[in-house]
This record gives C-alpha cells, sequence and structure tokens, in this order.
C-alpha cells in the first residue's frame, strides 16, 4: 500500500507571453513557407522556392522549434512531502529526494524574480522555478541550499508547521 502525501503539488508553465514566445517564431517561420504561394499561386506545384531562408534551413529550424515547444509541454515541477523526505521532479530531466534527517530547515519565503526553470543563486542555491514568487526553501545538514517554487504556499506551510 502506498503512502498518501501529506503535500502534493504539480507545475505547469502557463504564462500567455512565455506561449506567445514560443509560437511567434512557428507563426512566422510558416509565413515564409505560404507567403511564396500567397504571391503566386502557380507554386503550389509542390517545388517551394522560400524568399527569405534556404529549404533545408526552414526544416531544421522548424524542428528545432517544435522540439523546444514540445519540451515546454511535457515540463512538470512535482513537488511532495510525505512523512519520510521531499521529493522533487523535474519532469523529464530529474527526480530528487531528501530525508527529513537530512533536512536542517524548510521554510516558506517570498522572493523577487529569480528566473525560471532551474537556477543557481546566492542566496537560495539550486532554484527550481516555474512560476511565482513563493518557495520553499531548503537548508540541507550537508550544507547545500535548493529553493522550490510552489503555488501553494499556505497549504505547503501547514504541512511543515505540522512536521
Amino acid at each position: 500500500m502506498k503512502e498518501e502525501p501529506l503535500f502534493y503539488e504539480e507545475q505547469k508553465f502557463t504564462q500567455w507571453w512565455l506561449w506567445l514566445l514560443l509560437l511567434a517564431p512557428i507563426v512566422i517561420l510558416f509565413y515564409t513557407l505560404v507567403k511564396p504561394i500567397l504571391e503566386d499561386p502557380n507554386q503550389g506545384n509542390g517545388n517551394f522556392s522560400f524568399s527569405l531562408i534556404s529549404s533545408n534551413d526552414f526544416w531544421i529550424l522548424l524542428g528545432l522549434m517544435l522540439v523546444v515547444l514540445i519540451l515546454f509541454i511535457l515540463l512538470k515541477l512535482k513537488t511532495t512531502l510525505s512523512q519520510d523526505y521531499i521529493q522533487v521532479s523535474f519532469f523529464p530531466f530529474f527526480t530528487k529526494k531528501w530525508n527529513w534527517s537530512e533536512i536542517n530547515t524548510a521554510d516558506i519565503v517570498t522572493y523577487g524574480f529569480v528566473g525560471y526553470g532551474i537556477r543557481l543563486s546566492l542566496k537560495y542555491g539550486t532554484v527550481y522555478n516555474i512560476k511565482g514568487n513563493h518557495g520553499l526553501a531548503i537548508h540541507l545538514k550537508n550544507g547545500k541550499k535548493l529553493m522550490v517554487g510552489t503555488q501553494k504556499p499556505e497549504e505547503l506551510a501547514n504541512v511543515i508547521k505540522n512536521k
């Protein structure tokens, strides 16, 4: 029987401006494909002549942009607290787990902008952040620090207080 977590949170990138930044280059790239066809309907015979970039460059750029887009669709920051451990998963990259016996302190903090994704900070150590300005600051007994962003600071604070 699997132990029910005391706290679980799953976060994804949902900022509209981020998706605009990710999708705009793809739209522009497709425009370079469609523009010559719109200007000369006889281009519809399958022999495209790209006016702005070469055919090979087009497909390489499109492939790279789609890989980045799919990566952002898949990215998830999962935080789990149980009686025995804190676990952080930044899917699809890694999952890390620290037993409570390895943790010196764990506190909810409000911070300024620290960036998104995985970052290094002098104040918080390794930062795992998807959005917002609240996080779980963890100081390990071995001296390492980390901070995990959260959208549920009150709920997380109650769990830590009762731990």
